[in-house]
């Protein structure tokens, strides 16, 4: 129902509304909280449309008149103002592209990526542009501001560029934007790749502020031990279940590199059986309570630096660095450590076979009992050079 008064009341009964006796087609809903101006026309093959005009608490009746009659004379000729409003309403957003992107990346990338790529997305791309904003109105002055936001972690920064521009690469196949339209054109900064590695006085009180774990928190100090051991990635090791142990290695099904082996030296293999099994739990390092595999290990690392007298940064990944130096120490090739790491392609024949010979076991031997050597405060650590 629809009353005729020269100016509207500012709230009504739902579903009614009130007509502008000099605009025609302009009215004032009353809706359930608010009371909003549409303009009712029809387009030139005699569509009815209902063009939005404003909100009445943020608009005057002089206002909504005046955009009324320039919609009606954009109607006059020949235009569709209310279906080109719906068009760019109904235009993919960022947060559409997020969706789709990482919809796109399954089966293509591994999880942990995935996981990174999904953060990035969340706590970076969205906030900066707006999870509203059009895919098609970014504009490279905006990929370049978030770029220039980030430059504190030149690294991050560059991951962000790099995800963006594939997104925006994949939304052009996708329809969403021009060819050849990719906003993403910023100088990468340059990266600083760590090289620390604990020296050889750290390392001594490393262990023995590890030896005093053992008691209070064995999971955790069979975790850091075996990454001292191995020169595995700490992602591997926590995730790693104790029946993936066999004769030749710690066998992971999925890694960054694929499928591969890890060769456990004697000392590694004297961790394990170190560790406490949790009946029901099939993982080699248990997480709290003793419920499925230990993931957050931010605090008990920094309480284990403390306990050694760290005060230099030093992260668990470094400790894969120091298994490679501690290689180069013994005298393994530098090719030699990075068959222990795992840098080769695992699905090579040339791998299995390296592996196969028993040449892995020995030298996984040899790196670990330079770890322990330096450790125990009998060796020096070797200079990694990139």
């Amino acid at each position: 129902m629809a009353e005729d008064k020269k100016s509207p009341a500012a709230s009504g009964p739902p579903g009614t509304a009130w007509n502008d006796p000099k605009t025609p087609g302009l009215r004032l809903r009353y809706l359930a909280t608010k009371a909003v101006f549409y303009l009712s026309y029809r387009n030139k093959v005699g569509k009815q449309r209902a063009y939005k005009v404003g909100d009445f608490r943020f608009i005057t009746l002089t206002e909504a008149r005046t955009q009324a009659k320039d919609v009606l004379a954009r109607v006059a000729r020949g235009e569709d103002p209310a279906g080109e409003k719906a068009e760019l309403e109904a235009r993919p957003t960022m947060s559409d592209l997020r969706d789709k992107h990482l919809e796109y990346s399954e089966g293509r990338n591994k999880a942990g990526y995935r996981k990174d790529n999904e953060g990035f997305w969340n706590n970076h791309i969205l906030p900066h542009f707006g999870p509203g904003k059009a895919v098609a109105d970014v504009l490279e002055s905006e990929c370049e501001a978030l770029h220039f936001k980030m430059r504190k972690t030149p690294s991050a920064a560059n991951r962000v560029a790099a995800l963006l521009s594939k997104a925006f690469n994949l939304s052009e196949k996708w329809g969403w934007r021009p060819r050849k339209t990719n906003p993403v054109h910023v100088e990468r900064y340059k990266e600083h790749k760590r090289k620390r590695v604990p020296q050889a006085d750290e390392a001594f009180r490393l262990l023995q502020a590890i030896n005093a774990l053992w008691e209070p928190n064995p999971f955790f100090a069979g975790l850091v031990e075996l990454l001292c051991f191995t020169g595995a990635r700490r992602n591997e090791i926590q995730t790693a279940k104790r029946e993936w142990v066999k004769a030749d290695g710690l066998h992971l099904p999925d890694s960054k590199t694929g499928e591969k082996i890890v060769p456990l030296s004697a000392l590694a293999r004297e961790v394990i059986a170190k560790i406490p099994e949790v009946k029901g739990n099939p993982y080699l390092i248990p997480g709290r309570h003793g419920h499925g595999h230990l993931v957050n290990v931010t605090k008990p690392w920094h309480a284990l630096m403390k306990a050694a007298g760290i005060t230099e940064k030093l992260v668990p990944h470094d400790l894969r660095r120091f298994f490679a130096s501690a290689g180069l120490s013994a005298g393994l090739e530098l090719s030699q450590v990075g068959n222990l790491l795992g840098h080769m392609d695992s699905q090579t024949t040339k791998r299995y076979a390296y592996l196969l010979t028993g040449a892995a076991q020995q030298m996984a031997d040899t790196a670990a009992e330079s770890v322990k050597t330096i450790m125990t405060g009998g060796g020096k650590v070797a200079v990694l050079r990139r």
